[in-house]
């Protein structure tokens, strides 16, 4: 780097001190790799602060300076979190500690297209030089773009969301970490098993839902968020949070009713198999008609947008199969074995939930009927040979998909609340 240009800086990931810790102890990371370039020449990102601050272990990267990284959100998955009060105080506290050697604030979340609130606040703070009090955040952001701060809403609603669905990080699904033992947590939550909840084929040692707030609470706020919807309904900010929490919601509500399944199968009940099952498949379409009401959960933006990149139709038929491939299966499968990263980008959006998840777990529960009913043990690899072929053509598919919202999202959340909450 320093034949090509005298003043380049190395600018370094720090996320190997993280996922490979039991390696990087501290002389390979201060003698073999920090100090071994000169002072002043490698700045590292310390890549998941907000969760796991590496400086707060390694004296400051042993004097290396350092970017403060909040990493939020891996593979782009849409779904309601964020430590606001980690956010908003962490980068204060890393900047005044003694001897600290941090240079700045930086984002390098893996998708930003959800909350919005979270990128918001954290932008904010590369001009705070004190620590922001979260309970002021949604006033002083009234005035933003950043959807649910935009609108004055009852500030119940507010309360409710803020100390339930956003106080809780995104975690990579690859890997079994955090444990309370390897890291301290400054903000006193409880944590149990961090698992982001995912369509899984195994039926012993159900997984437990990615579930971190009381549901009752959260039904309670979108019950406010609703009687608002008169005065607010021609906010797109307010209608996209209508959607994002009314998904949310209901998301969680299908992660049970995909438990009762499972668990009846487990119980050889064919009926409460149907009765689950049937609900779970409803409650895909339904969720899929939702997101349908909103532009910026669409899938056919996503594909549309990878296409419109191309220069000829070689080029476009290969960048529409990598957008398809990136938010499903990704590559790395064989028949029977499907990729260690299938579902990691996963996304709610309208079209890929329809077009993808529902025909995927109606096979699915179909196959475990089957199995229920001829007194068999559930064929996993047929089981699998049939959904990897089935998600490697949807891969290579062309059929359209909309790139407008379409219906009354207002009307949608409405009669989806009446259907399944109340």
């Amino acid at each position: 780097m320093a034949e090509g240009d005298k003043d380049a800086i190395w600018l370094m990931q720090g996320w190997l001190f993280s996922s490979d810790s039991a390696f990087w102890k501290p002389p390979q990371m201060e003698v073999c790799t920090l100090h071994s370039v000169p002072f002043g020449k490698m700045i590292v990102l310390d890549l998941f602060a907000e969760v796991k601050p590496i400086w707060e272990v390694s004296s400051q990267f042993y004097g290396t300076p350092y970017i403060w990284c909040m990493l939020h959100n891996f593979g782009g998955n849409i779904e309601m979190y964020g430590l606001l009060d980690v956010i908003s105080s962490g980068p204060i506290d890393a900047r005044v500690s003694q001897n600290s050697t941090m240079v700045g604030v930086g984002l390098c979340m893996e998708g930003i297209e959800q909350n919005p609130i979270v990128y918001e606040l954290m932008s904010e703070m590369a001009f705070r030089h004190k620590k922001v009090h979260v309970k002021l955040v949604k006033p002083f952001l009234d005035n933003s773009a950043s959807g649910m701060a935009e609108i004055l809403l009852p500030s119940t609603i507010w309360i409710i969301t803020k100390t339930t669905i956003v106080e809780f990080p995104d975690w990579d699904p690859t890997r079994n970490f955090p444990s309370p033992k390897e890291f301290r947590i400054r903000n006193g939550i409880s944590w149990g098993k961090m698992w982001r909840f995912s369509f899984r084929e195994t039926l012993s040692n159900l997984p437990h839902p990615h579930l971190w707030y009381s549901t009752e609470k959260v039904i309670y706020a979108l019950q406010l968020f609703l009687d608002a919807g008169e005065e607010f309904a021609g906010s797109l900010t307010y209608r996209y949070d209508l959607v994002d929490l009314t998904r949310q919601v209901l998301s969680k509500l299908a992660n049970q009713v995909y438990l009762d399944a499972v668990t009846a199968f487990q119980q050889n009940n064919a009926t409460a198999l149907v009765l689950h099952s049937q609900k779970f498949l409803r409650l895909i379409k339904d969720i899929d008609t939702l997101l349908a009401s909103d532009d910026n959960f669409l899938l056919g933006t996503w594909l549309e947008s990878a296409k419109k990149l191309a220069a000829n139709p070689t080029e476009m038929k290969q960048y529409e199969w990598n957008a398809r491939t990136q938010v499903t299966m990704w590559y790395d499968n064989t028949e029977t074995n499907q990729s260690r990263l299938h579902d990691y980008a996963n996304k709610f959006w309208s079209g890929l939930l329809e077009g993808y998840y529902l025909p995927r777990a109606a096979t699915y529960f179909a196959r475990l009927l089957k199995s229920l009913r001829q007194n068999q043990r559930f064929q996993l690899e047929d089981w699998r040979r049939e959904w990897i072929l089935y998600s490697n053509r949807w891969q290579s598919g062309q059929e359209l998909y909309p790139v407008k919202a379409q219906g009354d999202s207002l009307a949608i959340s409405k009669a989806l609340f009446k259907k399944y909450l109340s």
